[in-house]
């Protein structure tokens, strides 16, 4: 006598779809080839902004004519428009074509603008256009030269003359200091744009292929042969596990990739940001926010037989998921610490969006989003529970769309 087979176990049914999603959704040729697009788009677009970029930081460099640079000693706290100080160059004995030459002969200094005393009235020269910031700051140091000059010639101090200037500046009261610092906001923003790009990409990718499998499965009748093996719950259940890893690899392995790029090109601007963490936090939310949408994706499309229809099931779902996507832009640019954003983030629908966009623009602690967090742990298997129960219900029923009134009326029948 052949031994009796025991009954495969829940969590066994679940393994077997999972392993078969995920094999199906990695080897589809739209999923290489998307994957592969994106990172030679992520990484590239890291490469050529780090080459248009490439040099912005160095220093400004002026070239002295006139004056030596011991007697300039105002001139090196000059700011060029990039934020950092000028250098100051001694090329009195160099033709000044010479020195503004981007290919300078052997020996000579390369500046980028040459300041002439020399002669009656000083001139300033450059190869193609001027720093403003370096005009206006040469600028002040020639007038304040010439103010000392005539002070001095009147009898007067000019140090003392210009320790007096130097304290005659009001001392600034802001009453509504902004949040943030406005001077690293531009690279947090940037970090956040390509965060919730993510997000949204993975949420709204894996929601719509779960969607148009369950539809797939329904409309062949394959789901009738696939419940004969395995309940309805654990089919939806590995559904979202198989399709939900497929995502998470396809996405992390773009994430990773582009911090890795971009910390090797230098590209990252210096802030005080921890991207490992932000990183970390970012593929959290990714899964809750996943799990989230997915579940909901798939109990919807259960309504539906036709793939046309599947639009007019999912697109609730998908307006739904833009709302935070949007109110992470906009609580960017307006007020992060106001009350709504705060309340709105810690709703399970919208903290993966808006989560890590707290934390990126830096009013978020860790203890926050760990509370986030744990809301969000308590409201999936409610979810999960009402999704299942409505795909149980619809799963095999065919021809006209399944009303959710009608499910949810014999849900609360049983």
């Amino acid at each position: 006598m052949s031994a009796r087979t025991s009954p495969i176990t829940r969590r066994q049914e679940i393994a077997l779809v999972t392993g078969r999603e995920l094999r199906a959704h990695l080897m589809k040729k739209s999923t290489i080839i998307l994957t592969l697009v994106l990172l030679v788009a992520v990484i590239g677009g890291i490469i050529g902004i780090s080459i248009y970029t490439s040099g912005q930081d160095e220093a400004y460099r002026l070239g002295l004519k006139g004056i030596e640079t011991s007697q300039a000693a105002g001139l090196d706290g000059v700011v060029s428009s990039n934020g950092e100080k000028i250098e100051v160059v001694d090329v009195s004995e160099k033709e000044t074509k010479a020195v503004l030459s981007d290919e300078p002969p052997e020996g000579t200094p390369h500046v980028d603008m040459v300041l002439d005393v020399s002669g009656a009235a000083p001139t300033i020269t450059v190869e193609e256009k001027t720093d403003d910031a370096v005009v206006s700051g040469v600028t002040a140091f020639l007038q304040q030269a010439s103010l000392g000059q005539q002070i001095a010639a009147l009898g007067g101090d000019p140090g003392q003359v210009a320790s007096q200037l130097s304290a005659a500046k009001p001392e600034v009261t802001v009453l509504n200091a902004p949040k943030r610092d406005a001077a690293d906001f531009g690279p947090r923003y940037a970090i956040l744009m390509t965060i919730d790009v993510l997000l949204l990409f993975a949420i709204m990718g894996g929601g719509q292929f779960i969607a148009q499998g369950v539809v797939e499965e329904k409309s062949s009748r394959i789901v009738e042969i696939l419940l004969a093996c395995v309940r309805p719950s654990s089919l939806l259940a590995g559904k979202i596990l198989g399709i939900g890893i497929a995502s998470f690899l396809t996405t992390g392995v773009i994430a990773v990739a582009g911090v890795v790029t971009a910390k090797a090109t230098g590209i990252m601007p210096d802030i005080n940001l921890n991207l490992d963490g932000v990183l970390a936090a970012m593929l959290v939310w990714l899964i809750v926010g996943y799990a989230i949408f997915a579940v909901a994706f798939g109990a919807a499309a259960s309504l539906v037989s036709r793939q046309e229809d599947v639009s007019s099931v999912t697109m609730p779902l998908v307006m739904l998921s833009m709302v935070p996507y949007v109110l992470s832009f906009v609580m960017a640019t307006g007020d992060t610490n106001s009350l709504t954003f705060r309340v709105l983030a810690f709703l399970p629908p919208f903290a993966p969006f808006m989560m890590p966009a707290r934390l990126v623009l830096g009013v978020s602690s860790w203890t926050e989003q760990a509370i986030a967090f744990g809301i969000a742990l308590v409201f999936l298997p409610l979810l999960v529970r009402a999704a299942a129960a409505i795909y149980t219900r619809a799963v095999t029923r065919t021809g006209a769309r399944v009303p959710l009134k009608e499910l949810l009326g014999r849900a609360q029948r049983a």
